[in-house]
């Protein structure tokens, strides 16, 4: 009966040190997987991937067609224009033709400016706030 108990324990302290040994290997091949993962980033990002609008202006709509949109603003009171690439992720909103007062969100990518997008301004939008003028009333 006493060998029979060491022989229980030699199996023990076996199976033991297998799953040791197996633990430790799992471990060794999913941090080696982890680690090439983090290693090599993709060349190119995903074609879905949208970046954010950075910029954003207001102008006229000089000109627009499928893949471009020129607007002209205001800079210190002298008219400039502006281009924009427009792409199938480009939001429009409303009636974007020649005249129309528009908003543009957009990055700078490549040397380009890409539009994110583009909405008409309403009219109330597009106007600054009226002003008021205070009359003092005169006592009678």
């Amino acid at each position: 009966m006493h060998a029979s108990r060491q022989d229980c324990k030699f199996q023990y302290q076996r199976l033991a040190l297998t799953v040791v040994v197996a633990v430790t290997l799992c471990a060794a091949i999913l941090n080696g997987q982890h680690s090439n993962a983090s290693q090599d980033p993709p060349a190119v990002p995903p074609a879905n991937t949208i970046q954010p609008a950075t910029h954003f202006t207001q102008g006229t709509i000089a000109s627009i067609d499928a893949n471009q949109i020129v607007i002209t603003k205001n800079v210190r009171g002298k008219a400039e224009q502006a281009g924009f690439t427009l792409n199938s992720q480009t939001q429009r909103n409303g009636t974007l033709a020649a005249g129309t007062r528009v908003s543009v969100q957009y990055r700078e990518q490549n040397g380009q400016r890409i539009a994110a997008a583009v909405r008409e301004l309403t009219v109330k939008s597009a106007r600054k706030p009226a002003q008021r003028a205070f009359r003092s009333r005169s006592k009678s």
